[in-house]
C-alpha cells in the first residue's frame, strides 16, 4: 500500500542469511532499523532456562520426535559431540545462524542436558570468517583462553571478554588469517545489539555473561556452528565413537611398542603440526623412537568433537602421560583425526595449552 512500507518476502534460513539479504536490497537507515528491530538479539530477551533434565526433554518434543518419549532413546546428545570426558561438565554451543549460545551440561552416563540457551548477535558480514578484517565470525571449535576483566577493557566489551584460540590449528592448516574473536558483553548503557552487529566476536548481554563465570572459565571449549543444534541418541554414535576409540588405542600401541612404521602410517600425507610437514616429522619420530629403550604413553579424559564444517574430521582433545627411559612428561594434546577410506588418520597434532 502506498505510504507504508511491506517487508520483502525472502526465501533464506537463518537470522544471518535473512539480514545479509536485507543489507544487499536496502542501505543505510533502512537496514539499520530492521537489523536492530526486527533481528535484534544480544539482550533482546532473557535467556531461557532448563531447571531440569525433564524440561529440556520436554522441550525436545517437536524438534526431535521419538528420542524422548518414554525415555526409550535417552540418553541424548548433540549429533557433533562423540565423547566428552567426565571432568568436562560444561560445554558452549553457539548456533550461529539461529543466534543462541547454548550452555550444555555433561550428567555423565545420564547423557547431555540443555541448560540455559542466550541470544547472541554476531559478525556484521555473517560467518565463515577466512582473513583478517572480513567481520565475518568463525566456524569451529575454540578454547577459551582468559578472562579480560572489565577495569582494562574498553565498555565496548561490556563487563568482560573471554578471548578464543582463532585462529585455531585447523585455521592455521587451512591459511585463515585474523584475530581478536572473543566472546563479550555489550555496552554498560546499552540494552541490545542487533544480530549482525559485531566484527566477528560474540556477543551476550552482560548479565549472562557475569552467570557464566560460575559455569565456564580459562581452557573452556566453545562450538561454534552454522547449523542448528540436532539432538540424537547416544547410542547412534556408538559406531563411529568406538572406531575412532580403536584407532587412537592402535596409534599408541604402535608408538609404545616402537613400532615406527606402522605409527607412522596412522598420519596423513597431509598431516602438519604447523612447524613439519609429513616427512619431516616421520624422520623426528623415527630418530626419537630409536632412542628408546622403552615407552609409555597413557590416553585419558578424552574429548571428541566433530568439527562443524568438516564432518569428516574429528577434533580430539586428551591428557597424555608419557614416560620413556630417558624422558617424561604430562600434559594436554590435540589432534585433529580425518576418516578416510583407508581408515583414520591423524592430519594435526600438538600440544593443547
Amino acid at each position: 500500500m502506498k505510504g507504508q512500507f511491506q517487508p520483502p518476502t525472502i526465501a533464506c534460513t537463518g537470522f544471518a542469511a535473512t539480514c545479509r539479504k536485507l543489507q544487499q536490497m536496502f542501505a543505510g537507515v533502512l537496514f539499520v532499523f530492521f537489523c536492530a528491530e526486527v533481528f535484534a538479539q544480544a539482550g533482546s530477551r532473557p535467556p531461557q532456562y532448563f531447571d531440569s533434565p525433564q524440561m529440556f526433554y520436554h522441550s525436545l518434543s517437536g524438534s526431535a520426535p521419538n528420542l524422548a518419549r518414554g525415555g526409550e532413546s535417552l540418553p541424548l546428545t548433540p549429533a557433533g559431540l562423540l565423547e566428552l570426558a567426565p571432568a568436562t561438565r560444561y560445554l558452549l554451543w553457539v548456533e550461529l545462524e539461529q543466534g543462541r549460545l547454548n550452555v550444555l551440561e555433561n550428567l555423565g552416563e545420564a547423557g547431555i542436558v540443555l541448560r540455559k540457551r542466550i541470544p547472541v548477535s554476531i559478525g556484521k558480514h555473517g560467518i565463515g570468517k577466512k582473513q583478517e578484517g572480513d567481520n565475518k565470525t568463525p566456524i569451529g571449535i575454540y578454547r577459551i583462553e582468559s578472562f579480560l576483566e572489565d577495569a582494562g577493557l574498553d565498555d565496548y566489551y561490556g563487563i568482560g571478554a573471554y578471548p578464543l584460540n582463532y585462529p585455531n590449528p585447523l585455521d592455521q592448516l587451512e591459511s585463515r588469517t585474523g584475530h581478536g574473536i572473543w566472546l563479550h558483553g555489550l555496552p554498560k548503557q546499552s540494552q541490545q545489539r542487533p544480530f549482525l552487529a559485531s566484527e566477528g566476536c560474540i556477543v551476550i548481554d552482560n548479565q549472562s555473561l557475569q552467570a557464566l563465570a560460575g559455569e565456564i572459565g580459562p581452557g573452556a571449549t566453545i562450538v561454534l556452528s552454522s547449523e542448528e543444534l540436532h539432538w540424537v541418541g547416544a547410542k547412534q554414535l556408538e559406531d563411529r565413537r568406538a572406531s575412532l576409540q580403536q584407532a587412537i588405542n592402535s596409534w599408541r600401541s604402535a608408538w609404545e611398542s616402537r613400532d615406527t612404521g606402522n605409527y607412522l602410517g596412522y598420519y596423513a600425507q597431509e598431516f602438519s603440526d604447523l612447524h613439519r610437514n609429513k616427512a619431516q616429522w616421520s624422520d623426528y619420530k623415527t630418530k626419537v623412537n630409536d632412542n628408546k629403550k622403552f615407552i609409555h604413553v597413557d590416553v585419558s579424559d578424552v574429548n571428541m568433537l566433530v568439527e562443524p564444517a568438516k564432518p569428516d574430521v574429528v577434533n580430539v582433545v586428551f591428557r597424555q602421560k608419557y614416560a620413556s627411559d630417558n624422558f617424561s612428561w604430562q600434559g594436554r594434546k590435540q589432534q585433529l583425526w580425518r576418516q578416510t577410506d583407508e581408515g583414520w588418520k591423524i592430519i594435526y597434532e600438538g600440544d593443547f595449552f
